[in-house]
């Protein structure tokens, strides 16, 4: 019997669709399927690392800029001809990648231009919904509009949460045909009682576009250490992996998943964005959290006001963080206590996609 053949396409915008893929990849290669991975820039590197013995090719990259200062908003619609253009590009570099691969389906993750005419499509996102802020709802009407114009052009859409949109909230209300919730999608797997190695205090996980990423990094930085705890920053740049002791703080560039699970399952606290990728891996591993949501990303701001009003996660905005009052604020919260095991919606919808011809 033919192996089949599946092309998955994660976004390029921060490392989180990459990140999410992971999972989805695990079980494509437990039901064995031959898998391709086509994408661009530091997610595609990191699937690399993860999945060195697959296949890889690039598409357009989308390279989102963000701005040092002033708005979000003017900034990215700036950006919206180019962001156009690279949709229109990867759905041409597609049809050619299937066509030259003989690939039977397409799993995209927030690549627009990622369908094929010829095999099944699936697009996976948690933004049914575009968001912006009050004065730009013409244009969130006008991209959700557009979104949903090439959202359409996919035979299924995922969205990783549970039905009900009960982590998601408003970003994935939506009575369209074809949507199908997964459930959270994750890289880890929570192991209570993981290690005997000594408790990280505070773990910092940057991620992200720059120069955002590295504005966050220096704001930390000097404010590092608290006194008396032990402080691990992974700094999200994908290659060199090696420990580096910076005076009381341990610094790595990138880890891969193995190891940074294991960070994770030491960590008393994480300081991170609250990037939706993010927060399914804080849930899948039990952890407590204080969020920075990126300046002016209505989607991290929508999720860490949602979480920081449900007890679970203390945030503040960047340009006000202050590190020892978010450490003190942190100890009201109740951290991710559920977890997300257990659930066979992912690998449910995988099967029934996979019997498509």
């Amino acid at each position: 019997m033919k192996r089949k053949r599946v092309l998955v396409t994660p976004l390029d915008w921060g490392l989180g669709h990459a990140t999410r893929c992971i999972p989805i990849i695990r079980l494509l290669l437990e039901e064995h399927c031959d898998v391709l991975i086509a994408g661009a820039g530091d997610s595609l590197n990191l699937l690399k690392i993860e999945f060195p013995e697959l296949y890889f090719i690039s598409l357009p990259a989308y390279q989102p800029r963000y701005p040092r200062r002033g708005s979000m908003m003017v900034t990215l619609l700036r950006q919206a001809i180019h962001f156009v253009r690279v949709v229109r590009q990867e759905h041409r570099v597609l049809e050619g990648i299937v066509r030259e691969n003989q690939i039977d389906y397409v799993i995209s993750d927030n690549r627009y231009g990622c369908y094929s005419r010829k095999v099944p499509s699936v697009f996976i996102t948690h933004q049914l919904t575009l968001l912006a802020p009050p004065q730009w709802g013409w244009l969130a009407f006008l991209a959700n509009r557009v979104t949903g114009f090439y959202r359409n052009k996919f035979q299924h859409t995922w969205v990783p949460d549970w039905p009900g949109s009960l982590l998601t909230g408003k970003m994935s209300v939506d009575a369209s045909k074809g949507i199908k919730f997964i459930g959270p999608l994750s890289r880890f797997r929570y192991l209570p009682g993981y290690s005997d190695q000594q408790t990280i205090d505070l773990l910092v996980l940057l991620s992200g576009p720059e120069p955002q990423r590295s504005m966050l990094e220096e704001l930390i930085r000097k404010q590092l250490p608290p006194d008396g705890l032990g402080v691990v920053m992974v700094r999200g740049i994908p290659g060199n992996s090696q420990l580096r002791k910076e005076n009381a703080l341990e610094v790595y560039d990138h880890l891969p998943q193995q190891a940074l699970e294991g960070l994770l399952s030491r960590a008393k606290l994480v300081l991170c964005r609250s990037g939706y990728s993010t927060i399914m891996d804080l849930m899948a591993m039990h952890k407590q959290a204080i969020f920075i949501p990126t300046p002016g990303q209505t989607e991290q701001e929508y999720f860490a006001d949602r979480l920081l009003h449900a007890g679970v996660a203390w945030s503040m905005n960047q340009n006000t963080f202050d590190l020892k009052k978010a450490l003190e604020e942190s100890k009201k919260y109740t951290g991710f206590q559920e977890g997300i095991s257990g659930s066979d919606l992912l690998l449910r919808h995988l099967r029934s996609f996979l019997r498509q011809e």
